[in-house]
């Protein structure tokens, strides 16, 4: 009987929450910790985001899922200082658009995003007309995949 490779799903990670709280339109949030991909190796993900604005966001509204990477184990590829503190996202960075549109309330989906074998830590930019509420609701998680010889 021939092999398949099949999806091996992983469990889902938050890597954002109350980073989100009260986050001004055009302004860019990094998560606070790493997400270790360097151990887990994971080659793909799904991305998922949920937020609640304080009205409804501006016609052809969007927000940015940028990745900055740890590629030699020390230093991000921010564009910057390499800390993430003053993170310059730019194109080399970003990894999809969640499509907003006319909305106040939120949940969009970004699909199959190829990951590297390299710790990160994930961010968000605002592109919206409105900022993201005070309550303690938002978040961005990430459900990792992996092919499987079976």
């Amino acid at each position: 009987m021939a092999n398949k490779v099949l999806w091996q799903t992983e469990s889902a990670a938050d890597l954002l929450t109350t980073e989100l709280n009260n986050m001004a339109d055009t302004t860019t949030v990094v998560d606070a910790a790493d997400y270790d991909n360097a151990t887990n190796q994971f080659r793909w993900a799904d991305f998922f985001f949920f937020g609640t604005f304080d009205a409804a966001c501006d016609a052809g509204a969007y927000v940015e899922l940028h990745i900055f990477y740890k590629l030699d184990g020390t230093h991000y590829g921010d564009a910057e200082d390499g800390d993430v503190a003053g993170v310059q996202p730019n194109a080399n960075t970003l990894h999809g658009v969640f499509v907003i549109g006319a909305q106040a309330d939120v949940y969009a989906q970004l699909l199959g995003i190829p990951l590297r074998p390299f710790a990160f830590r994930a961010g968000l930019k605002l592109a919206t007309g409105q900022d993201l509420t005070a309550v303690d609701t938002h978040w961005l998680k990430m459900y990792p995949s992996n092919e499987e010889l079976q």
